[in-house]
């Protein structure tokens, strides 16, 4: 009735009893299959490798109060020990060699992104600090006035030594006034000192 290709290989109906314990076989299996490499340990290889037995999980590692403050003394002095060091290191803690290793590139990793937020959060504050001087500097553009006739200025359309010489311009002009009103007032008084 259907193709023998249809059922071989993979089942899609697995009619078969399945005890309680095969079940569970099953999903031990699925699970063992499902974690990443970080979670089981390494499986020995070839001839050495007994097809009844699992590979065993790792077991989480904390450390002691003692072995953190001992590598935090010694990352201060040298943040990357070679091996020597490190075997060291592992044996006054009673540690791997390995275990030491990690533990200083997860230290070196946790420092760069420390240093990176903090860098960031300056250059956030520097960057906002511009923002605000910039919008003050075009506020200051938009309400500037010409020197010559006190309407709005065309900043854009003139050179910076344009600007300056017209700002100079202005200027002398002011001290031409004055000391023209000044000539006027010592020439009145001259007159009126020579009238009595």
């Amino acid at each position: 009735m259907f193709p023998p290709s249809i059922f071989d290989g993979h089942h899609l109906l697995d009619m078969t009893h399945k005890t309680p314990e095969t079940e569970l076989d099953m999903i031990r299996d699925e699970e063992f299959e499902s974690k990443s490499g970080t979670d089981i340990m390494e499986a020995p290889s070839g001839d050495d490798q007994d097809p009844n037995q699992r590979p065993k999980k790792k077991r989480y590692h904390r450390h002691t109060q003692h072995q953190i403050v001992e590598m935090e003394a010694f990352f201060k002095e040298c943040p990357h020990p070679d091996d020597k060091q490190r075997k060291d290191l592992g044996r006054r803690l009673a540690l791997e060699p390995l275990q030491v290793k990690f533990w200083f590139q997860n230290k070196r990793t946790q420092m760069k992104a420390k240093h990176e937020r903090h860098e960031n959060t300056q250059l956030r504050n520097e960057n906002e600090k511009l923002r605000s001087e910039n919008i003050r500097y075009k506020e200051a553009l938009s309400n500037a006035t010409c020197p010559n006739c006190g309407g709005p200025a065309a900043i854009g359309e003139m050179s910076f030594d344009e600007q300056h010489l017209r700002i100079e311009n202005a200027r002398l002009r002011e001290e031409v006034i004055i000391g023209a009103t000044i000539q006027n007032k010592m020439q009145f008084l001259l007159q009126f000192s020579v009238g009595f």
